[in-house]
């Protein structure tokens, strides 16, 4: 039976605390990405090293906290825990595998495209990750809720369906898939980044929801 967010008031402390911290870790990860895609537009290169550290330990605690909530929701739990697990390994290579490889010359460009094309690939998957742990909170919170809070549901169900398809799209079929002569691979980041926001913003209401005094 799936868990309602009625009954998170009747969690231990700690899963409200996790997901707490888990929503918080994961808004980091959506500021970063953000940051990438504002300082492309302004022509501006942020510094990696502390963007890409930034982002090993936002993923580092959705990873480890994640886990905390696979007892109250076995499989958000499990995809946002999985997901960060992804993003750890990708945003380290980025971290301490680009540089090097990049400055080695072209001797070693093949090298650099297999791990770059390696980390993308991890990338995609843990987005798609969170991506289907925000669409089965979705439903469950469109099921569940009522009057307004129902349409953040239904927002973390369409921008998680439509996340988890592309970045799995991705996944499969590498940075260069392309749909009616357009390249998927910022729609499928851009779509991923979505979905992790009202992830994030899903988990929260869940302890708002979890507060709240509800009827018989």
């Amino acid at each position: 039976m799936t868990t309602s967010f009625h009954q998170i008031a009747k969690r231990p402390l700690a899963i409200r605390r996790a997901s707490q911290i888990t929503a918080l870790a994961l808004i980091v990860t959506v500021a970063t990405q953000l940051l990438y895609v504002a300082s492309g537009a302004l022509g501006v290169t942020p510094d990696r090293a502390i963007v890409w550290g930034l982002e090993v330990l936002a993923f580092l605690t959705v990873a480890i906290f994640g886990l905390a909530l696979v007892p109250a929701r076995p499989v958000a739990g499990a995809g946002v825990a999985m997901g960060g697990v992804l993003n750890v390994i990708q945003a380290g290579m980025g971290l301490v595998m680009f540089g090097p490889l990049g400055d080695a010359g072209e001797a070693m460009a093949p090298a650099f495209q297999a791990v770059l094309a390696g980390a993308f690939l991890l990338y995609f998957a843990g987005k798609a990750a969170f991506a289907l742990a925000g669409l089965q909170l979705g439903v469950e919170l469109w099921q569940s809720a009522s009057g307004g809070v129902r349409f953040l549901g239904l927002a973390a169900v369409i921008t998680g369906g439509i996340g988890l398809v592309l970045n799995l799209v991705m996944t499969f079929g590498g940075m260069q898939v392309s749909l009616g002569g357009m390249g998927l691979l910022y729609p499928a980041g851009g779509a991923g980044t979505a979905a992790t926001l009202f992830l994030a913003l899903i988990l929260t209401a869940s302890i708002d929801r979890a507060d709240a005094p509800t009827s018989a």
